[in-house]
């Protein structure tokens, strides 16, 4: 048997763990001398001690080590691995997602914004007859499970889609928000039909929209939405709505982001000068 400082030695494990280990019931002494309180350990333990190291590198917390070497189930140590590994996953995916911010920004100071490729157009989308879903979703990646509910619920109600017509994302939040968005879905549809509780049709306003279309992922909003906000400073008009998003090819359909095409807009309104001027008298 060795004392505590020699096992400390031998299995390159700190005596400050090995009493910590005790204290959760993790690694007993093999032997405790009540008299004068010496912690005895067998070399048959290194092997424990090399299992909750390795779980710990894992990264298991102790107190789930514990329950796996009480159970000795491999069942409960590929459960914990697994989940682990959907955490690494989504590390990994955020970790890629970050580096390829930081390349953008440093193209962006290396070779200038590429702001005026992205031409923005006034346009007008015409009044029209639609089947119409809206709801606060979670987060704005929700948004393809109100896509699927409303295909579903036109084809349960036999409602007829316009050939050809491009479907509509209407974001209602009067401020950007992070969570708790509120989205409005809308297809346009051949006539009025009788809605239920998630779906309504009716007669949608004409919209007049400061409007950029783009290929590609949804990563360059930030720069479709700076050329919109330059457009309208210099053109004298003002944000008069919700941000709306009309999909020409959509993720729903291709699942390449290199393929998309999407229309981004602001309803919009000219800026009326002379009370402008006058309000900045005041």
């Amino acid at each position: 048997m060795f004392k505590i400082g020699e096992f400390s030695k031998i299995s390159n494990t700190t005596v400050r763990t090995l009493r910590y280990y005790e204290k959760l019931n993790l690694l007993i002494p093999a032997k405790i001398d009540f008299q004068s309180g010496y912690r005895y350990y067998e070399a048959g333990q290194i092997t424990k001690i090399n299992q909750i190291k390795l779980l710990q590198q894992v990264g298991l917390k102790l107190e789930t080590i514990k329950e796996i070497l009480e159970k000795e189930q491999l069942e409960i140590v590929n459960s914990y691995y697994e989940e682990k590994e959907s955490e690494i996953d989504e590390e990994m995916e955020t970790l890629v997602k970050k580096k390829k911010m930081i390349q953008q920004l440093q193209t962006q100071l290396r070779e200038g914004s590429d702001i005026e490729k992205y031409n923005v157009l006034l346009k007008v989308i015409p009044a029209r007859k639609v089947a119409s879903m809206r709801k606060k979703l979670l987060t704005y990646q929700d948004e393809g499970e109100l896509w699927e509910n409303i295909w579903k619920q036109i084809q349960q109600l036999g409602a007829k889609a316009v050939p050809a017509s491009l479907p509509v994302s209407i974001y209602h939040d009067e401020e950007y928000r992070e969570k708790d968005v509120d989205v409005e879905v809308q297809i346009e549809v051949a006539r009025e039909y009788e809605g239920n509780r998630e779906i309504t049709f009716f007669n949608a306003s004409e919209m007049l929209t400061a409007s950029v279309t783009f290929n590609g992922s949804f990563e360059q909003m930030p720069q479709v939405t700076q050329a919109i906000a330059l457009w309208l400073e210099f053109n004298q008009y003002q944000v008069a709505g919700p941000m709306v998003n009309r999909s020409h090819v959509s993720p729903g359909q291709e699942p390449d982001p290199a393929k998309w095409i999407t229309e981004t807009s602001f309803v919009v309104a000219p800026i009326d000068c002379e009370n402008k001027k006058k309000s900045l008298e005041y």
